[in-house]
């Protein structure tokens, strides 16, 4: 399944950002065949077609079409509401299982990879480069540190990501999106130059309370606040990024603390193969 992910990635990358980089040039790793050609000074053992080469009495090579890659950016939620679960898992940990597998397969594909860890601040920002153990080590490195911040504020990460990445990038935001709603333009900013692709990762008791008459006290996980919650109305505090989304025509993964990761890994390989069946980016 996790192979999957990788080759149905690869090929989504390929769909969404069609034209934005010059066309295929020739390797000796890559995703399809072109041509045969004698061996040369200096070309990888492992490409060898041992078949042509029997057939001819000359060493011969494989040689095969390989796409530029494209950058890549996790834009990681830190902030301590990321620390609840109700069930086996916290939004945190599956944050941390889906962000591994993403960084494992983007860069296997050999896609550049950075990395923006935020809170109510930029905690750390590690621009996009290519290398599949120094991806992995990055985000280990950001799933275990430590934070300055405690809330959350996507307008400072969105408006600092707008500022740094000049070239189309595809960004993954792995957050609950429980934030305040400062961040409309931002995001539509963002959108309109990156292909986004906001991975919800929710705990059903924060989204599924019952519909009644009374009041239910809570605690808010990133002021500490103790507060009385009004459970009539707890219907109408829907996540107001779902209406945004819809209207920026941004296609989201929605996950739960109560899920396995053999579930979390099925929900993104088959939204990646619902999109490269649609087809390249929508129009914003």
């Amino acid at each position: 399944m996790k192979k999957r992910i990788r080759l149905t990635l690869q090929r989504l990358i390929g769909n969404l950002f069609a034209g934005s980089f010059s066309s295929y040039m020739n390797a000796l790793h890559g995703l399809e065949l072109d041509e045969l050609r004698q061996y040369q000074p200096g070309d990888d053992y492992k490409a060898i077609d041992w078949k042509t080469t029997a057939k001819t009495g000359k060493l011969h090579v494989r040689m095969k079409l390989v796409d530029k890659r494209v950058a890549i950016i996790f834009v990681v939620d830190k902030s301590r509401s990321e620390k609840f679960g109700s069930f086996h898992h916290t939004k945190e940990d599956v944050q941390s299982a889906i962000l591994l597998t993403l960084v494992h397969a983007a860069s296997e594909a050999g896609n550049e990879i950075g990395f923006l860890a935020f809170t109510d601040r930029v905690e750390n920002f590690i621009q996009p480069q290519a290398g599949e153990k120094e991806a992995l080590m990055q985000a280990k490195g950001i799933v275990h540190a430590m934070t300055a911040g405690s809330h959350t504020d996507f307008h400072k990460a969105f408006t600092f990501l707008n500022e740094k990445m000049h070239q189309p990038a595809l960004v993954f935001i792995l957050s609950d999106f429980l934030a305040p709603y400062n961040y409309e333009q931002s995001m539509k900013t963002l959108s309109a130059f990156h292909e986004v692709i906001p991975v919800i990762v929710s705990d059903r008791t924060e989204i599924a309370l019952p519909y009644a008459r009374g009041l239910l006290t809570v605690q808010d996980m990133e002021t500490g606040i103790i507060k009385p919650l009004d459970l009539s109305t707890a219907w109408e505090d829907s996540l107001p990024c779902l209406p945004l989304l819809r209207r920026l025509n941004i296609d989201h993964i929605s996950l739960f603390t109560d899920e396995d990761e053999e579930t979390w890994i099925k929900k993104i390989s088959e939204f990646f193969d619902r999109r490269i069946r649609r087809g390249g980016r929508r129009k914003r």
